[in-house]
């Protein structure tokens, strides 16, 4: 019984250190901080046809939303191109962000489906602590709430903000590390929704 426990959790771990690669081995190169990465690389495979784009799916992770019900990212890909947000109320670039993201979101929101995770302990946040800001400033965007490091484990983070472009058929168009500014954020939003967004 302790080897198949040994075996499984070295299985386990060995699936979520996979999935945490997941900005490493399906995105580059990576983003300097405040900037937007380039596009993902293309697909080394020489068997795949030249014809076909390479695709960068966004895994999905389990979240709560302000009622506490558990979501899945999943649940919004494949309909809208998806903005997504990790961010803490303790985290002053998070912040900084912040106001550019609501009026982005009460231009477009009806059209890109916003995600606004915030994960909580890993910036020493609270949900209280994060549902008090959001009123004071009256922000307005959908939040959700990381549960247990999975949100941040699965994108394998460890600086915040951070932001997806993910585009209308659930792949990553591009991402951000790092505060950006209203014009990346409006030109990543262009680059996964350009029939939606202009470029700046």
């Amino acid at each position: 019984m302790g080897k198949k426990s040994t075996l499984f959790l070295g299985l386990g771990l060995v699936v979520v250190l996979a999935v945490a690669g997941f900005l490493y081995t399906r995105l580059a190169p990576s983003a300097e901080s405040g900037q937007l990465a380039d596009e993902p690389a293309q697909s080394q495979d020489s068997s795949a046809s030249s014809s076909q784009p390479q695709t960068n799916l966004a895994p999905s992770f389990p979240m709560e939303d302000a009622q506490g019900n558990t979501v899945q990212l999943s649940d919004f890909l494949g309909q809208k191109p998806v903005f997504l947000n990790f961010w803490a109320s303790t985290c002053p670039p998070c912040k900084q962000e912040m106001p550019d993201i609501q009026a982005l979101y009460e231009q477009y929101g009806d059209q890109i489906q916003f995600v606004l995770v915030n994960v909580g302990a890993a910036m020493n946040d609270t949900r209280e602590k994060a549902e008090s800001y959001l009123e004071e400033e009256g922000f307005t965007f959908p939040v959700y709430y990381d549960v247990d490091y999975q949100a941040i484990t699965t994108y394998g983070m460890n600086s915040f903000p951070f932001s997806f472009f993910i585009d209308s058929q659930g792949n990553v168009v591009t991402y951000g590390r790092g505060m950006l500014s209203a014009s990346l954020l409006q030109k990543g939003l262009n680059r996964m929704a350009p029939d939606v967004v202009p470029a700046p």
